[in-house]
């Protein structure tokens, strides 16, 4: 799916696949010990991510929760704007966390690429996908 077929103009769950795809292919392409691919990959991760992050730098969501706070508080409904404002933080906390660790693993996997460590590359991105729910294995078959 791409970003031009979603019926609701939303991008984030193409935006996801695209970099759940481009972590698959770095997890291929590390347990091949394929250097250049994973350098590749890692470039294209790279380049997704921050374009994912661009995106959310002006989310559908946090401009909803922003609107959604100033009605509360310009209308004096004070309960209401303290749970805006509650929505508001953890929104902006999950997506800076996302971001956050994403970016810490581009640049473990890519310290340890430079330094040509394919292992310790592929046990950063392994520790990821494991911790983000992909420990079954299902997602990736690496024994070519």
């Amino acid at each position: 799916m791409n970003a031009a077929s979603n019926t609701d103009g939303s991008t984030s769950s193409s935006t996801t696949d695209a970099l759940t795809q481009d972590l698959v292919k770095l997890l291929k392409a590390l347990a091949n010990g394929n250097t250049p691919e994973a350098k590749s990959d890692l470039a294209k991760l790279k380049k997704d991510l921050n374009a994912e992050q661009a995106q959310d730098a002006g989310g559908a969501s946090l401009g909803k929760d922003v609107t959604t706070l100033l009605k509360d508080l310009t209308s004096g409904n004070s309960s209401a704007a303290k749970k805006d404002a509650t929505r508001l933080q953890a929104d902006l906390k999950a997506e800076d966390t996302t971001a956050s660790t994403l970016n810490t693993l581009v640049s473990k996997i890519s310290d340890s690429l430079s330094s040509g460590s394919i292992q310790a590359a592929l046990h950063d991105l392994a520790g990821y996908l494991v911790q983000i729910g992909h420990s079954a294995g299902g997602l990736v078959n690496t024994s070519a």
